[in-house]
């Protein structure tokens, strides 16, 4: 069986179509009204095509919308709800423990046989941050949004769940990860839940700025999508980043300039469309960035 957003697949009832063994599984699902538990020994991605799905993890819920994922390991307990007129359509993928490992494993130490202990320790035990994503902003999620569209397309087939597009979902997993490892541990407090919790917050912040960048957003926008006072916000996100709220989209803006740059938009035009409201502001800002001008950036683009 494809698996294909073939509506006859969905017409008589609810469905789940189940590919891969024990470590390594590709689920894809349509469904209305669903109720169960989560018990897994490897890594999960739930990822919703369309609609909402709402998970229970480790007692904190979760409300993932179409276009976001969850990420929880085997460590981690929980349930799904799904109660809906239409259709929920979602991806659950799972990754084998012994799978991340080598990734983990070949992206710390390349080198050596040996993994850094503490994100080894951070990927297969409670200290891992079960949270939600944007899909848009994370390696991981962008890869879960090409196969979605496949899907959709129909020109995804069981044939292309293998060993290859694990290990493609496993390097992207890392390397969002390895991130977020690194800036929980900037977060100094004496609770873990209290480290995690505001460590959720932040990155919910920075996935609203890399929605919103080109909005002429303030700090307390910023603070309020957190849940924290400004000035607690601000001294977090820099701790956590290294970038002031401001820096970072700034960085995001220009970001997206040099990208319709290298798509042949002009410079007013890349200027306008990421958020500066003259060529002015944007070419010095730019300068200053990338050490040319807009123009030459251009001229230099291979």
């Amino acid at each position: 069986m494809t698996t294909h957003d073939n509506p006859s697949l969905y017409k008589n009832g609810q469905m789940i179509v189940r590919v891969g063994d024990a470590g390594n599984v590709f689920n894809l699902s349509a469904l209305k009204q669903f109720e169960h538990s989560m018990v897994s020994n490897c890594f999960a991605i739930k990822f919703v095509r369309e609609g909402i799905e709402r998970y229970t993890v480790n007692n904190k819920p979760f409300t993932v919308p179409s276009g976001s994922y969850l990420l929880m390991n085997g460590q981690k307990e929980g349930k799904v709800l799904i109660d809906s007129e239409n259709y929920v359509k979602g991806m659950c993928l799972n990754v084998s423990n012994e799978l991340i490992a080598e990734v983990v494993a070949a992206k710390v130490a390349p080198d050596t046989a040996v993994a850094d202990q503490n994100l080894s320790n951070f990927f297969y035990t409670q200290q891992f941050l079960e949270n939600q994503y944007q899909a848009a902003h994370h390696s991981l999620g962008r890869k879960l949004q090409e196969i979605s569209e496949r899907v959709k397309k129909g020109s995804f087939s069981i044939d292309q769940i293998d060993t290859e597009l694990f290990y493609q979902l496993a390097e992207c997993l890392v390397t969002d990860q390895t991130e977020v490892f690194k800036q929980l541990q900037t977060i100094k407090t004496v609770k873990s839940e209290t480290q995690r919790d505001l460590c959720r917050r932040v990155l919910k912040a920075k996935e609203f700025i890399d929605s919103s960048f080109m909005e002429a957003l303030t700090i307390e926008q910023i603070a309020r999508t957190a849940g924290m006072s400004e000035y607690h916000f601000f001294r977090l996100f820099k701790q956590m980043t290294g970038f002031t709220p401001y820096q970072y989209m700034l960085s995001s803006r220009l970001k997206n300039a040099s990208i319709l740059l290298k798509a042949d938009h002009s410079v007013f035009d890349a200027a306008i469309a990421s958020g500066f409201s003259d060529i002015y502001s944007f070419s010095k800002a730019f300068k200053k960035h990338f050490g040319v001008s807009p123009s030459s950036y251009v001229l230099s683009k291979v």
